[in-house]
């Protein structure tokens, strides 16, 4: 099957954003510790990025792992612009959803697209205004109500994506599967038990994830093929 041009220039454009991209975001400190004089010792950056990198690399791998083969070339613009899970990956997912698109093909590559670069811009715009109004609405944001408030809005955002997807029943454009959520049940029963029965997974939610991967992929092989979860196609 050949490559149409979109997914040609998508890729190639993405390569280039995402080195450009990287250059930026070393090179500028990099130049300012030359031009300055003020360069770490090595072994000071070892010791404060080290127990960074244990934490973070994990993670991040556990998100390119399940995010690439469902978002495709998008995840060249969600790792440039950021808020990958909790914003970015959603709204692709939403897009998706909306014209009944089988993730990894060309039509769910360019509704992703859309979809991944409208919700950049509008993050941009809601930053610029945030730091227009942060000085007018200090006293507001500084209350015990909004305090109370904010702690609430990423369980709420997360607890809000958790259950779409948890309930979610679709396999592609063309099948579903009714019982699929009992995959995600499943998993949950485990890591909730080895959470409360095991130890505690708390400063080590990147090592679980990169576990439960390959733990949800058993699971969900061993249900399809012993006929607990069965594809039927859409009517």
């Amino acid at each position: 099957m050949q490559m149409s041009n979109y997914m040609k220039n998508t890729y190639r454009y993405g390569i280039i954003a995402t080195l450009i991209a990287m250059a930026l975001m070393l090179g500028i400190p990099a130049v300012m510790c030359t031009i300055y004089g003020m360069w770490p010792e090595w072994s000071l950056i070892a010791s404060v990025a080290g127990p960074l990198m244990a934490l973070f690399v994990p993670t991040a791998l556990a998100e390119q792992l399940s995010m690439i083969p469902i978002g495709g070339t998008t995840c060249y613009l969600n790792s440039i612009l950021g808020n990958v899970m909790n914003i970015k990956f959603p709204c692709y997912l939403s897009a998706i959803a909306t014209v009944d698109a089988t993730p990894g093909t060309e039509e769910a590559d360019v509704m992703g697209m859309i979809a991944v670069t409208v919700s950049g811009m509008v993050s941009m715009i809601t930053v610029v205004l945030g730091v227009i109004l942060l000085a007018p609405l200090k006293p507001i944001l500084q209350t015990e109500s909004v305090a109370i408030a904010t702690n609430y809005i990423l369980p709420a955002l997360y607890g809000s994506m958790g259950i779409s997807a948890f309930i979610s029943r679709g396999a592609g454009s063309k099948y579903k599967a009714p019982r699929k959520p009992l995959i995600a049940i499943t998993s949950l029963i485990i890591v909730y038990a080895f959470n409360f029965l095991v130890m505690p997974i708390a400063g080590k939610e990147g090592y679980a994830m990169l576990i439960m991967l390959g733990v949800t992929l058993l699971i969900a092989y061993a249900y399809y093929k012993s006929g607990i979860v069965k594809l039927e196609k859409k009517d």
